[in-house]
């Protein structure tokens, strides 16, 4: 599976995404405007994994939010295959924390995600285990979200996400409160997941190796909009020692941290601003 531009064989296969000059602000306070989305176009064809970065504050959350349908843009038009977004079994949704069901069994917690949908009892049983078995996790079906490690809470939160099949997988941070062996092994099993079915993603992430590992393409963002977005030539499958011997890997790695890091010393608010005398990048025309 070496293309990366998203567009080879898939199981299920995704959809596309497409943001036309999208624009959502929220007024936290009196007199106080944020412009969180500033006027953002964005084509992401059906099965592409694409990783979003940047600085804290800069819309990432607010752009998967407006796909996956939770909030309305201002102006502008999201769209997700051939119509609007909703949020439904069509879209899986994961955060950083995992918000799980503490009175729920992993296997009900997983179920949670079918409930009230088209499948019957025997169909959402089925579904339900092979996505347990896929995630490692079907020796704990019956266990409760307390008894877990945090790695395997986030593989029920994996599991529900996937559990119906989706078409579009919007990720915001997933794993970044989990230490940096899991880390891994989770990057591993998304990686191998995606592969067998598919679905398009956006991947919210602070860590630029991680990015780099998951992504067939990277998006910079700062101050509500798209500063630079470029595709991540390594092949596939990928695992981090083999991502990280490739010779344009740390190509990559410079050009991103570069960016990402001119941003945070340019930015006010930040408690790194102005160290060594930065200024905020200009974006590429």
């Amino acid at each position: 599976m070496g293309d990366t531009n998203g567009d080879g064989p898939a199981h299920n296969g995704g959809r596309s995404i497409s943001l036309r000059r999208v624009s959502k602000v929220f007024l936290p306070a009196a007199n106080a405007r944020v412009k969180a989305i500033d006027d953002v176009s964005l084509l992401v064809p059906a099965c592409q994994f694409v990783a979003i970065v940047g600085p804290s504050g800069c819309g990432k959350s607010t752009l998967l939010r407006l796909v996956d349908g939770l909030i309305m843009p201002d102006s502008g038009a999201v769209t997700i295959g051939n119509s609007g977004p909703a949020p439904g079994p069509g879209i899986g949704m994961m955060f950083q924390t995992v918000r799980l069901i503490p009175w729920r069994t992993v296997r009900d917690n997983v179920g949670f995600a079918l409930e009230g949908g088209p499948l019957d009892r025997a169909e959402r049983k089925a579904r339900i285990e092979t996505q347990l078995l896929q995630v490692g996790l079907g020796r704990w079906a019956d266990h409760y979200p307390a008894q877990l490690s945090g790695g395997m809470q986030q593989r029920v939160a994996l599991a529900r996400a996937l559990v119906g099949r989706p078409d579009v997988l919007l990720m915001d941070e997933p794993f970044a409160s989990l230490d940096a062996q899991t880390r891994e092994l989770m990057q591993e099993d998304l990686l191998a997941l995606w592969s067998n079915h598919r679905p398009t993603v956006l991947f919210v992430t602070h860590s630029v190796d991680e990015a780099l590992l998951l992504a067939d393409r990277v998006i910079v963002m700062g101050r509500g909009k798209v500063l630079e977005d470029f595709l991540v030539h390594l092949p596939r499958p990928r695992t981090t020692a083999d991502a990280r011997q490739a010779r344009t890997y740390g190509q990559l790695r410079d050009r991103l941290w570069s960016r990402i890091r001119a941003l945070v010393l340019a930015d006010p608010e930040s408690a790194f601003f102005g160290r060594g005398g930065a200024q905020e990048p200009k974006r590429p025309q």
